[in-house]
């Protein structure tokens, strides 16, 4: 995908002040090209320095987009994510979701080897979890953008095709255990790792509810309705009394104390943001359910994290005779399947390299 770049017309700055944020910004996108180091040098001073969201929005946005070339994909989907904080416009909120998610994308290892290991595989798709907000993020920002759409798809696509393999895998080591273990052991084992899968699994969809209606109270406008603003107001209490239940059954289950603390910080800004649905202050609702969106993400990555830490635990304690093989042809096609996921992830990350290098934006296979 051809990575955006954002071009400010700066006016109104005393020509040989060095350190105006303005006069910094035109240099800078001036250098982009022929001294990228220099020009990000420039691009930080502005990010830390200026008080104009539109311009440190637009610095941010570039010198993503210079790190972006480097492969520092990490820290360029911080700047991306910062641009987006900075954003003045549905267009550019677009644009820095775009990148954000190509950003994200480039950071997930896609190694051959941990295309046989459960948990890796788990992990890689909760990344892809986020590339596909991201792009998502763009499609909402502008209803028209088509590549953000495909890149919607793809990603959803991706994170299925690995959802099915993990599966797989996950059903053939099950059924080797099965055969070298009693039913009663494995089932007292697994019944413990199986509720923080549920708990992580609801607590995912409460943070995606949740950011969703922080969406929608952002986009809300001044002149809505009484009774749009009523129905906001239920959506977002309904959504408070689910956190809030989940809340009470994962105490009583004895869930660990930091995932608790996140959990207390979602309702808390849960409160606040109803408060402010109350007094009509979309603005403020915005903020706070952002705040309770990002709170149970930190607590659903806490949930997965301790069902992956149950389930090594349960591995190590088994014993050490020899498992049995299972079905050759079996494992053979679920080797198939992880080389052919792998080899076309690959090959779309080489063509938008090219793609990257000719300017030309990248090509998604429509098969939907």
């Amino acid at each position: 995908m051809r990575y955006l770049l954002m071009v400010l017309v700066c006016v109104g700055y005393a020509v040989g002040q060095v350190s105006d944020p303005a006069l910094s910004l035109e240099t800078a996108l001036k250098m982009q090209e022929d001294d990228p180091v220099y020009a990000m040098e420039l691009y930080n001073e502005v990010v830390e320095g200026s008080l104009d969201d539109r311009e440190r929005h637009v610095a941010a946005f570039n010198r993503g987009v210079l790190l972006m070339e480097t492969e520092d994909h990490d820290s360029a989907a911080e700047s991306f994510r910062l641009a987006g904080r900075y954003a003045t416009s549905a267009e550019q909120r677009r644009d820095a979701s775009f990148n954000l998610g190509h950003a994200l994308n480039g950071g997930i290892d896609i190694g051959g080897e941990m295309m046989m290991d459960p948990e890796k595989i788990g992990e890689m798709i909760e990344s892809l979890g986020g590339v596909e907000r991201a792009f998502l993020d763009a499609a909402r920002a502008d209803r028209g953008h088509a590549e953000s759409k495909r890149n919607v798809e793809r990603i959803r696509r991706q994170i299925q095709e690995l959802k099915n393999l993990k599966d797989q895998i996950e059903q053939q080591q099950q059924e080797s255990e099965d055969q070298q273990q009693g039913e009663d052991g494995e089932q007292g084992e697994e019944g413990e790792s199986g509720e923080q899968g549920d708990a992580a699994e609801q607590l995912q969809d409460l943070a995606d509810q949740q950011r969703e209606q922080a969406q929608g109270s952002e986009a809300a406008p001044n002149t809505e309705s009484e009774s749009e603003q009523e129905e906001r107001r239920g959506d977002q209490e309904e959504l408070s009394d689910e956190t809030e239940d989940l809340s009470e059954q994962m105490e009583e289950s004895g869930t660990d104390e930091e995932m608790m603390k996140d959990l207390e910080e979602a309702m808390k800004a849960q409160e606040e943001a109803q408060d402010a649905l109350d007094e009509g202050d979309n603005e403020t609702a915005a903020q706070k359910q952002q705040e309770a969106a990002d709170a149970l993400d930190r607590a659903a990555q806490r949930a997965r994290k301790s069902q992956q830490e149950q389930e090594s635990e349960q591995q190590e304690g088994q014993s050490g005779e020899p498992m049995d093989e299972g079905d050759p042809s079996e494992e053979t096609e679920i080797n198939e399947v992880a080389q052919q996921l792998l080899e076309k992830e690959r090959q779309e990350r080489e063509r938008r390299q090219v793609y990257r290098a000719t300017g030309r934006p990248v090509k998604v296979e429509e098969d939907w």
